[in-house]
C-alpha cells in the first residue's frame, strides 16, 4: 500500500474516533475540521503532494470535502457533502449501486495492475470454473458469509444470470423438469425460463413469509427440479426468512427430493453476523449458493459465483462450457487484486454504513407515521429496500404520476410477477441505494402526503 493510502486510512480512523459517542472534538457548522496540509506533512515526514493525494483519496470516497481558503472537513452526519444540495428527483425506484460511493480510482488501479500482473493469462483461454487464484481466494472469503466449501465446488460465472441459465438447462439427479419461483420474485427469472423453454410455476411469498401449504403441495405434485429462493433481503419485499423457516425449507426439500437455489445477492449488506445462509445448514447437498457482486460494486462487472454440491459439479461444468469458454479474465483478475488489497472489505464497510443509515431514516419515518396503514404495515428491513402495502382500490398509476410530478421516482411490485400470475396485492417498492440520507425524510413525507390525498379522494382507504 502506498504512503498516501496509509495516511488516508489513518485519517479515516481518526475521524471515526472523533465522531464516536462521548468524544470531544472541534467542529463547526461545516463539520469536523481536519489538520492542515502542512501540519500533516510535518507529522508524517512526507511531501505536501503526498498529503494532498491522501485528501484526494478521501474526497473520492465522500469522506471529506474541501472548503476554499479554509481547509478540509469531515462529511457531517454520515451524509455526502452534496446531499443537502441534491439536484434532480429522489430515486426510490433504482436498485443500482450508488455511483457517488463507488471507489473509481481504486478499481481503476486494480484493472491496471491486472493488466500488468496477469499478462500471460489474458492471452490464453481460461477454464470453465474461472481464474484458479481467484477461486482459491473466494473459497477463503466465503467463510465470512458462512459458506464453507472446497475450491472445487466454486464456479465463476458471467453474472448470476448465467449461473441461473446453466442450472435451468442442466439435468438434475432427481430427474425432474419444473422450476419453482417465489411470487413476487426476481423479475428477470420468468423471461429467462420462458426463453429456455423450461417449465415453471410459482408459490406465494408475503412479508410474513412463504405459503408453506402451497410450497409443500408444489413440491409433492409439480415435478419440481429446484426452488429458486432469496432467503435474505428478498426482492422485492426486502424481508428475510427466519432460522426456523430455513430449517423447515431444508426438511421439505429433502423429503420431496427438491434442490434449493439460494440467491444471496445482498449478502454484503448484512449487519447481523448471526444471520447465516441456507447453505450453512445444509448437510445433505440440497443447496446451490449464488453470490453476486453487482450490488456491492457495479452491475457492469458481470461476475457471479456459484457454489455447488459435489454431485452437481460435473454437470454444471459441462453445461457452462456449452454457453461460453470462460468468464472475462480481466474482470476476474481485477476483482482478485481488489479483494487481496483489502479494498473490497473497506468498500463493503462504507456501503453497509451508508445504506444502514438510509434505512434507519426510512424506519424512523415509518414509525413516526405508523397510523397510516401503508407505513404501519411496511416491513422494517435491513438491506436496501422495503415495500409499502397499498389498498386494493388505490389508483397506483395516479399515485406514481403524482409522485413523479413532485420529484419522487418509485415503482410498484407489479413487474415482479410473471404475466401468467397477476399480482395478488398492490405494493410500492422503495429502494434507498440512490436516495441521500439527508433527504429520506423529505421523500417519505411526500409519499405519505400523496397516499393520504388519494385516500381522501376515494374514501376507500381507512387509516389504521
Amino acid at each position: 500500500m502506498k504512503k498516501f493510502e496509509l495516511i488516508a486510512r489513518s485519517l479515516e480512523e481518526w475521524m471515526q474516533e472523533q465522531t464516536a459517542p462521548g468524544s470531544r472534538n472541534s467542529r463547526d457548522a461545516k463539520g469536523i475540521k481536519l489538520p492542515a496540509v502542512r501540519v500533516l506533512a510535518n507529522q508524517y515526514q512526507c511531501s505536501i503532494s503526498t498529503i494532498l493525494r491522501a485528501y484526494e483519496w478521501l474526497e473520492q470516497r465522500h469522506l471529506v470535502y474541501a472548503v476554499p481558503q479554509s481547509g478540509y472537513y469531515a462529511v457531517p452526519d454520515g451524509g455526502l457533502p452534496e446531499e443537502a444540495q441534491w439536484e434532480g428527483p429522489l430515486d426510490f425506484a433504482s436498485a443500482a449501486p450508488d455511483p457517488r460511493v463507488f471507489p473509481y480510482a481504486d478499481f481503476r488501479h486494480c484493472v491496471d495492475q491486472a493488466m500488468k500482473q496477469k499478462q500471460a493469462e489474458l492471452f490464453l483461454y481460461g477454464t470453465d470454473r474461472g481464474l484458479p487464484s481467484l477461486i482459491e481466494l473466494l473459497s477463503e472469503q466465503f467463510t465470512d458469509y458462512q459458506v464453507f466449501a472446497k475450491k472445487e465446488q466454486l464456479f465463476i460465472t458471467s453474472g448470476v444470470q448465467q449461473a441461473l441459465a446453466v442450472l435451468a438447462l442442466m439435468p438434475f439427479p432427481n430427474g425432474k423438469q419444473t422450476v419453482l419461483l417465489e411470487l413476487p420474485g426476481y423479475h428477470n427469472m420468468p423471461p429467462l425460463l420462458q426463453g429456455l423453454n423450461v417449465p415453471f410455476t410459482g408459490v406465494t411469498r408475503t412479508a410474513e413469509g412463504l405459503d408453506w401449504d402451497g410450497l409443500e403441495r408444489s413440491f409433492r405434485e409439480d415435478n419440481i427440479k429446484f426452488f429458486y429462493v432469496m432467503p435474505r433481503f428478498h426482492n422485492p419485499l426486502g424481508t428475510s426468512l427466519s432460522a426456523r423457516d430455513k430449517k423447515r425449507l431444508l426438511q421439505l426439500a429433502h423429503k420431496y427430493d427438491v434442490y434449493l437455489v439460494e440467491d444471496d445477492y445482498l449478502a454484503d449488506l448484512e449487519n447481523d453476523s448471526r444471520k447465516d445462509p441456507l447453505w450453512s445448514a445444509d448437510t445433505l447437498g440440497r443447496v446451490i449458493y449464488l453470490k453476486s457482486y453487482s450490488k456491492i460494486l457495479f452491475p457492469g462487472l458481470r461476475l457471479g459465483v456459484a457454489v455447488l454440491p459435489h454431485s452437481l459439479v460435473p454437470l454444471f461444468g459441462a453445461h457452462k462450457r456449452m454457453l461460453d469458454i470462460d468468464t472475462s479474465l480481466l474482470s476476474q483478475a481485477a476483482l482478485e487484486i481488489y479483494i487481496r488489497s483489502g479494498m473490497f472489505a473497506h468498500h463493503g464497510k462504507v456501503i453497509r454504513s451508508r445504506y444502514a443509515e438510509r434505512m434507519r431514516r426510512v424506519h424512523q419515518q415509518l414509525d413516526a407515521f405508523a397510523d397510516l396503514t401503508s407505513f404501519g404495515l411496511a416491513p422494517r428491513n435491513g438491506g436496501e429496500h422495503t415495500v409499502l402495502p397499498l389498498p386494493d382500490r388505490m389508483p397506483v398509476r395516479v399515485l406514481l404520476s403524482r409522485l413523479a410530478k413532485r420529484g419522487i421516482l418509485a415503482e410498484t411490485t407489479e413487474r415482479y410477477y410473471p404475466q401468467a400470475y397477476p399480482p395478488q396485492d398492490k405494493m410500492l417498492r422503495l429502494n434507498i441505494s440512490n436516495v441521500p440520507s439527508l433527504r429520506v425524510a423529505e421523500g417519505m413525507n411526500i409519499i405519505r402526503e400523496e397516499i393520504i390525498r388519494l385516500t381522501s379522494s376515494t374514501h376507500r382507504y381507512p387509516q389504521a
